[in-house]
């Protein structure tokens, strides 16, 4: 798709133009060859400084890598990566949001920044809208364009909390038991992650040493109830209810219980792990 470029003109380069339409005034009035020269040499300047920002922005793809879960109603940081396919360096590339305005001073063949991206509402996102620009060379005017990169990605709802005591589980008995803290009966060993307080027998020493930092053993418990979760389970809209459920499986999965999830007749059995929570996540984000 053709880029579409924009400029828009500087608080410096309003003054610029308007000592250039002084002098221009000034010329005319006077007949002065030498008010002349220096009109035409401002309007060179311009002109000069146009073709540089022009070519500054030109040849640059962009492609942005996502963090591992996105979610709605608040800003995620994005990989953001630019490629330079010109002979000369591209600078002072910038990519404007609301929440700061990112600037790569240099761009030889390639560059990465970090930027903020906000996602208001759940579901798939094919691609987002990134401003690319510049003050380039000498701040007068800043051309822009937006592109749309491809990012296919899934963003998970907004996590709101719920109130446990509304939670009517498939068994209140069973229920009650698995909300008990994992506190004795260590049995399976099925993951790994990093250490919260937990006690000192689920330290996993191996892992520990290799990295320098203090890891823990997700074990599954006989006190640890599986827990399906569903709709009707919490109150509210639609909306609502679905940002409640993230809340719970987010909860729970952290804390170690196996979590599922019905949806009318569908059912997603209960496991554990971040790739089962994004697995949860990611159908309450695609329910319609």
């Amino acid at each position: 798709m053709k880029k579409k470029y924009r400029v828009k003109v500087n608080r410096v380069g309003i003054i610029f133009i308007g000592i250039t339409v002084f002098f221009g005034i000034a010329a005319v009035n006077t007949a002065n060859n030498l008010l002349y020269l220096v009109v035409s040499s401002m309007l060179s300047f311009m002109l000069t400084s146009g073709i540089l920002s022009l070519y500054n922005l030109r040849g640059l793809t962009i492609k942005l890598v996502p963090p591992a879960e996105v979610y709605a109603g608040r800003y995620e940081t994005f990989r953001l990566i630019v490629e330079n396919h010109k002979i000369l360096p591209s600078f002072l590339i910038s990519f404007p949001s609301k929440l700061k305005n990112e600037v790569v001073p240099v761009v030889f063949k390639r560059a990465e920044a970090g930027v903020e991206i906000y996602f208001e509402n759940r579901g798939f996102y094919e691609s987002v809208e990134i401003m690319v620009a510049t003050s380039f060379p000498v701040g007068l005017f800043e051309r822009y364009y937006t592109e749309k990169v491809p990012v296919n990605l899934i963003v998970f709802p907004k996590p709101i909390v719920a109130d446990l005591k509304v939670l009517d589980y498939q068994d209140a008995k069973k229920g009650q038991e698995s909300l008990q803290s994992l506190t004795r009966g260590y049995d399976e060993v099925h993951s790994i992650r990093e250490y919260r307080g937990e006690p000192v027998k689920l330290i996993h020493w191996k892992a520990s040493a290799k990295t320098g930092t203090l890891y823990v053993k997700d074990t599954y418990s006989q006190e640890k109830k599986p827990i399906i979760l569903s709709l009707d389970m919490v109150d509210g809209g639609l909306e609502e209810r679905i940002s409640k459920l993230s809340y719970l499986i987010i909860r729970f999965i952290r804390e170690g219980y196996p979590v599922g999830l019905k949806i009318g007749e569908n059912v997603i059995k209960p496991d554990t792990g971040q790739m089962h929570k994004r697995e949860l996540l990611s159908a309450l984000a695609l329910l319609k």
